[in-house]
């Protein structure tokens, strides 16, 4: 039967029992008999690791036997490790720079099992799918729209995206200067309003041009650039469409991104968001096909 006790437990201990054995000394050895008292008047404080050594007794041979010293905060913190000891030890520091999510905003929605886009916006993150070019017959059409894409299977932030879209002698700006995310393979809508009395109620994230409402989308063909931290991102230079007032031309769902610049594959909308206006702002562009001329053959 082993006792694992105090120095001064000890004492006490051995005295009642007949055991003979005194602790002795700053050095903390126990000697058994009685012919070496020790100097037992030594004030806790000068013996060191006073409160703090554990001697181990064995009962299996005759008299005390020392078997062990230890420092018992050494013992209490190997037996009982703290929570940071158990996973290698982390500080408030080490969670802010492995990317924990206090590290950094996330998007306010959940951002599903893509995450977050460990990268900023940059090259080929997004692309135009859909133009209404003409809402309204006439001067002073406030309803145009592009609708944008992102490529990217997760949550992206906008932030430092910079739109142009010249119009005569003017060019039209949009600058995201805050956090504004778009979930993975997400849409947004630059329009010349965000008002919906004028965009005929646009579904989704709306951003509007500079100077909104606005006209800004050239009946004859234009080009639109996006760029991002100096980078371009995406440009899209439409030619002169045949038009239908009130609808879309967007490039279908099942065609290949590799076929975006071939206008042969965009299609005039089908689906109506909006009474006497057809598209499909912010949702995907399957109310068109691709034409079988495109079918299947993306990679050659």
């Amino acid at each position: 039967m082993s006792f694992t006790l105090h120095r001064a437990v000890v004492a006490s201990l051995c005295i009642s029992l007949f055991l003979g054995c005194t602790p002795t000394g700053p050095g903390g050895a126990v000697s058994s008999g009685s012919d070496d008292l020790g100097d037992s008047s030594l004030p806790p404080e000068a013996i060191p690791n006073s409160g703090s050594d554990i001697i181990d007794i064995s009962s299996d041979s005759p008299g005390p036997r020392v078997e062990t010293i230890v420092d018992a905060s050494a013992t209490e913190a190997t037996a009982n490790p703290t929570d940071d000891d158990a996973s290698g030890g982390s500080s408030g520091e080490d969670e802010m720079s492995d990317g924990s999510p206090d590290a950094v905003p996330g998007p306010p929605f959940d951002a599903g099992e893509g995450g977050v886009c460990p990268t900023r916006l940059g090259p080929g993150d997004l692309s135009v799918t859909e133009l209404m070019i003409e809402s309204v017959a006439g001067t002073g059409d406030h309803g145009e729209w592009i609708e944008i894409t992102s490529s990217r299977a997760c949550a992206l932030n906008l932030h430092g995206l910079h739109a142009e879209a010249p119009a005569g002698s003017k060019v039209h700006i949009v600058d995201i200067d805050d956090d504004t995310w778009i979930p993975a393979f997400g849409t947004f809508v630059i329009a010349d309003s965000t008002d919906p009395a004028f965009n005929h109620s646009l579904p989704g994230l709306v951003l509007a041009w500079t100077g909104q409402p606005g006209d800004v989308l050239r009946n004859k063909g234009a080009t639109v650039t996006l760029e991002a931290n100096g980078l371009l991102v995406t440009s899209v230079t439409y030619p002169a469409l045949k038009l239908t007032v009130g609808r879309s031309w967007a490039f279908p769902a099942d065609c290949t991104p590799d076929h975006l610049s071939d206008w042969m594959s965009w299609q005039i909308s089908t689906a109506s968001w909006f009474p006497a206006f057809f598209g499909t702002p912010n949702a995907p562009n399957s109310d068109v096909h691709c034409p079988d001329s495109f079918q299947g053959n993306g990679d050659e």
